[in-house]
C-alpha cells in the first residue's frame, strides 16, 4: 500500500515523528477513523532516524485514486478566512453519505485534540473522501500531534459564538450539534478520556518507541487540568 514518511527535523526539541504516531494511535484506540502508522528507522545503526510512515488513505484496494476534499473546500474558505465547526457540521449534513456518524465521530475528534493539545486542527487537516453521487464521507483523521509546549486552544473555532475550544464543558454544551444526546456525549467522553489515559504505556510500545526519559517532554499535552475536568464529570 502507498504511504507517506515525515522525517524528523535536525530543529526538533522533542521526538516529533513519535508524537504523531502515538497521537494516532491513541485515536485508534478512542473510537476514531485514523489513518495506519508506524514508526520505521533509517541511518546508521545507533544514529538511526526515527520516520512515521502513514498509510494514504485516498487509494482504493486497486490503488486507484479516491477522490478527496479538505474541510477548506468543501466549506469553499481560502486559507485566510476563519471557519467553525459548526459550520463543518452544517457542510456534513447537505454533503456527507452518512450525516450522523461523520458528525458524531467529528465530535468525538474535537474532544481527543482538546485531550491531546493538538492545537494544529486548521481547515486543511480535515478531509471528506467520495463516496457516490457526490456524497462525501469524512476521511480518517491524519495529521494530528501533541503540543505539549502550546496554549490548548484550537486553531478552528466551535462556533462563531463561541471562539476556539479550550475546555469540556464547551463542547458538552454543544454535544447536540453534532447528533449526540447528553449521555451519548459523556459516553464518548469516557471512551477518549481513557484512551488517552493511557498515553504513557502506548507511546512505550514497540509501535511508537519513545523512551522512559523522553516522556516528560509529552506529559503537559496529556496530563493538565482538562483530563481532570473531564474525569470529574465521568466521576473517576
Amino acid at each position: 500500500w502507498l504511504a507517506i514518511g515525515k522525517f524528523p527535523s535536525v530543529g526538533d526539541t522533542r521526538s516529533v515523528t513519535r508524537g504523531e504516531v502515538l497521537a494516532l494511535k491513541l485515536a485508534a484506540l478512542a473510537g476514531i477513523d485514523a489513518a495506519p502508522a508506524r514508526i520505521v528507522l533509517l541511518g546508521d545503526r545507533g544514529n538511526e532516524a526515527p520516520v512515521a510512515v502513514i498509510r494514504r488513505f485516498d487509494r482504493d484496494s486497486e490503488d486507484g485514486r479516491i477522490p478527496y476534499q479538505s474541510a477548506a473546500s468543501l466549506l469553499q474558505a481560502s486559507r485566510e478566512e476563519d471557519r467553525s465547526y459548526t459550520e463543518i457540521a452544517d457542510a456534513i449534513r447537505s454533503h456527507s453519505h452518512a450525516p450522523t456518524e461523520d458528525l458524531r465521530q467529528l465530535w468525538r475528534r474535537l474532544v481527543l485534540n482538546l485531550l491531546i493539545t493538538n492545537v494544529d486542527d486548521h481547515l486543511q487537516n480535515h478531509g471528506f473522501l467520495h463516496v457516490e453521487h457526490g456524497l462525501w464521507r469524512l476521511a480518517p483523521a491524519f495529521d494530528i500531534n501533541p503540543f505539549p509546549d502550546k496554549d490548548r486552544e484550537s486553531k478552528t473555532w466551535l462556533t462563531e459564538q463561541d471562539g476556539p475550544i479550550t475546555d469540556v464543558q464547551m463542547l458538552l454544551a454543544r454535544a447536540s450539534y453534532f447528533a449526540l444526546d447528553e449521555a451519548q456525549a459523556l459516553a464518548v467522553l469516557g471512551e477518549v478520556h481513557a484512551a488517552v489515559s493511557s498515553w504513557r504505556q502506548v507511546a512505550l510500545s514497540s509501535e511508537v518507541g519513545l523512551r522512559a526519559v523522553e516522556l516528560d517532554d509529552f506529559a503537559p499535552a496529556f496530563e493538565h487540568e482538562q483530563m481532570d475536568a473531564a474525569a470529574a464529570l465521568l466521576g473517576r
